[in-house]
């Protein structure tokens, strides 16, 4: 590896005379950014909207005594109450065999009734999330704390209470379980889960980190049954990394599909909790016969009852490819499946939920049962249509081209859906209400919100007031309760905010750091596509200037936003000054907020087009006056790291970029897992020639390491993007002798960046400031 700067030369370079540093406040470096509070602002506490109001309830710890304590919040008044007193929730079957361990509350769960309240406590790590803990039960009334189960027979997880509170389900070992709350007679429903077989109740690694899911079983609105996820795994194949941290490394060894090879089966089951636990699996052609055709169980729910009171199993079947998707009803007494309806693509179609933009369920049902709201592109963009019951289109709700990136919810006496939408602009989200097919105002729009920026809304139960949680690219974030509709008024009105980050609004205005000017320019096929430039506070238009792009460029992602950046932003801000760059964002063709269509051009071919697009933004701002066309660095994550690669290594790649920094790269998607990989590129069985296009591998032989530097960084511990992808990738460019540099980060998962924070973003910063900011001579000089 060649050497980078030294560190003297980096500080020296982070204080330089061409920015103004502030003299009461501390100088702006990766150790100020990551280690010290100054630029984290202020959160919301959070918490969950009571039934009706402007009231949460939250969890409060009391950092003192480690009790946490169970509180009412009026956000008009201000007022909090506490619910449960935290130093009376003692476990009556503490670990060491003693009376008096406090239960730290992590989530709770009342019952109908408000008289019993579940809680979760202990938890640890199961994949991404603490999904696995203990629960106790809470008399509410008498303070009587019960464990709802054995510690000593292992963790549960998922515990929910039966819709009446008699009974609580849960899952442990990959099993269900049963407890009768009037006897505390525990029963286990299945008793075939295991390790490397069956899962009953929750899922596989792929499944959670791809569809959302986790937990994989629901009461049914009476309380006799629960429909539950099955999956087998025994087939999958097993992947093994390798923590050599260790005097004799260690081994962890899970399921992990890759692209073309064999996933879970996947089946859904009702167990009859009334008739001796009797079970019946759903016939959806999806566990051991469908093939490709019925590869997928993406969602599931109860309906609502129907005028008899009967409710049904829905769920929503995806073939391997993602573009034929079914919703199922399956009858709970008899098994028998019906299809409601069907939606198909050209390219693909999204059902994931929480990971995304696209932040709303597939279906939606009303409150009486007989219609449901259903999530399609099928026009082209993102939209809301309306359902009977049985799958006969009453309408379709939201049209225009724009796209509905979360369903806040409906309103069925005010005849009124809201929704968060990019109507004004593709870098905003703005809060809308839209009348219901068959009102009088009927696909009439309304704008809520005011404050161009970004607007993420969380609505109360009763739909009649809002948290606003509101930034753009220069004010860091704020909260505000407005209200919705109260006695029939559209208002949006502003009630309190409840965080103003007055502090770090003060911070950033006395560091006054340059801030993005957002803009448009051309890509590989002329199409404009958004983007935004930070230019150093000093400007100078004479001048010419280097520039470094940041990407990530994936699906339906997008750099380009109007709303507060956090602390990636500020460290681009920081390098614009003290290394005199100019810092860019572009959004390719595959970035979402622009239809279908914009989103869906890379299907197939993952990777080309998003790294012409790079290359031709590069090219076009190369052209400007105050642009030195010879200094021109990229840096990206994950998938943006893959792009990195791309972006220097295909087309005129090895001419336009001089530096690039690749992080967590994807190298070839044959290595990624199946559920993300072939949504986009359909197996590598069927689609080699895209595998091979789209992989920087096949263009290793392109670095031009004469004029190009290129610095590749891994996590050795990566679950997700395997340290396999950078290896085969640093075995072509070996091959191919090209010199490069590469940082291993031992441990880490595929969040090494924010886990090696200081030593990641002071790796790059010194990497630009030796590579991309100024010649030998200008360094001299102070980065002049």
């Amino acid at each position: 590896m060649r050497p980078l700067l030294s560190l003297l030369l980096a500080s020296f370079l982070l204080t330089s005379p061409t920015w103004a540093q502030p003299a009461s406040l501390p100088p702006l470096t990766v150790e100020t950014l990551f280690t010290t509070p100054t630029f984290f602002g202020e959160s919301f506490q959070g918490g969950r909207w009571a039934d009706e109001g402007p009231v949460l309830t939250y969890i409060d710890t009391d950092r003192a005594t480690g009790a946490t304590h169970l509180m009412r919040y009026d956000l008009t008044t201000g007022e909090r109450t506490r619910l449960v007193d935290g130093t009376t929730l003692r476990k009556p079957d503490a670990p060491d065999g003693r009376q008096g361990g406090l239960i730290a509350i992590e989530e709770y769960a009342y019952s109908a009734d408000k008289a019993t309240l579940l809680l979760y406590t202990d938890s640890e790590r199961v994949w991404r999330y603490n999904t696995k803990g203990y629960y106790y039960l809470l008399d509410v009334e008498s303070g009587d704390i019960t464990p709802v189960s054995d510690r000593t027979a292992g963790f549960q997880m998922f515990a929910k209470l039966s819709p009446d509170a008699s009974a609580v389900a849960f899952v442990r070992d990959r099993n269900l379980f049963h407890v009768d709350l009037a006897t505390m007679t525990e029963t286990q429903l299945t008793d075939d889960g295991a390790d490397g077989g069956l899962i009953n109740g929750t899922f596989d690694w792929v499944y959670e980190e791809e569809f959302g899911l986790r937990d994989g079983f629901r009461w049914s609105p009476d309380g006799r049954y629960l429909a539950f996820f099955q999956l087998d795994e025994s087939a999958t194949r097993p992947f093994t990394m390798i923590d050599n941290r260790a005097f004799y490394p260690t081994t962890y060894t899970f399921r992990y599909p890759k692209a073309g090879e064999v996933n879970s089966e996947i089946r859904i089951g009702v167990i009859d909790t009334q008739e001796d636990n009797a079970t019946t699996f759903f016939d959806t052609d999806t566990w051991f016969e469908g093939g490709e055709e019925t590869e997928y169980l993406a969602l599931m729910d109860w309906t609502p009852p129907d005028a008899e009171g009967a409710s049904q199993v829905w769920m929503v079947r995806l073939n391997r490819d993602q573009n034929d998707l079914d919703l199922l009803y399956g009858d709970p007494a008899t098994g028998a499946i019906t299809t409601v309806l069907e939606e198909q693509s050209a390219t693909w179609l999204d059902v994931e939920t929480g990971f995304s933009d696209l932040d709303l369920a597939k279906i939606t049902y009303l409150d009486g049962g007989e219609r449901f709201v259903w999530r399609s592109d099928r026009d082209g963009f993102n939209h809301l249509y309306l359902y009977e019951r049985d799958g006969t289109l009453v309408g379709q709700i939201t049209e225009g081209e724009w796209d509905v990136t979360a369903f806040n919810g409906l309103d069925e006496d005010a005849g009124l859906v809201y929704v968060t939408a990019t109507k004004e602009s593709p870098r905003e989200r703005h809060l809308y209400a839209i009348g219901l097919p068959g009102t009088d105002d009927a696909g009439i729009v309304t704008k809520i919100s005011t404050r161009p920026g970004w607007h993420s809304i969380n609505p109360s139960s009763d739909l009649r007031y809002y948290l606003d949680t509101w930034s753009d690219t220069t004010t860091p974030t704020q909260v505000s309760l407005h209200a919705l509709n109260v006695d029939g008024t559209l208002a949006g009105t502003s009630l309190t905010t409840l965080v103003d980050n007055a502090r770090l609004r003060s911070t950033m205005a006395a560091y006054n750091l340059p801030q993005p000017t957002f803009m448009q320019v051309p890509g590989a096929d002329g199409q404009p596509l958004e983007a935004y430039m930070i230019r150093p506070s000093d400007f100078d238009s004479t001048r010419a200037y280097p520039m470094l792009f940041h990407i990530y460029g994936g699906p339906g992602s997008q750099e380009v936003r109007d709303r507060w950046g956090g602390i990636e932003r500020i460290w681009h801000q920081m390098v614009v000054d003290s290394l005199d760059v100019i810092v860019v964002g572009v959004d390719n063709r595959g970035t979402g907020g622009k239809g279908k269509a914009f989103k869906s051009t890379t299907y197939k071919r993952l990777g080309v087009l998003e790294a012409e697009d790079q290359i031709a933004a590069a090219e076009h701002l190369s052209a400007l006056p105050y642009i030195d066309a010879n200094r021109t660095g990229i840096w990206g994550w994950s998938y943006g790291g893959f792009l990195v690669l791309n972006a220097m290594l295909m087309g005129d790649g090895p001419q336009t970029f001089e530096v690039g920094i690749a992080g967590a790269p994807v190298t070839d998607w044959r290595y990624y897992d199946t559920i993300y990989t072939e949504r986009y590129m359909s197996t590598p069985q069927k689609n080699d020639a895209g595998y091979t296009e789209g992989s920087p591998v096949t263009y290793a032989a392109n670095l031009d390491d004469e004029r190009q530097d290129l610095l590749i960084v891994h996590g050795d511990y990566d679950d997700n993007v395997h340290v396999q992808n950078t290896i085969v990738m640093v075995e072509a460019l070996q091959d191919a002798g090209k010199q490069f540099d590469f940082m291993l980060y031992p441990g880490q998962a595929h969040g090494a960046l924010y886990g090696q924070a200081v030593h990641y973003f002071t790796l790059m910063t010194d990497y630009l400031a030796e590579h991309l900011a100024a010649s030998t001579d200008d360094m001299a000089m102070g980065g002049t």
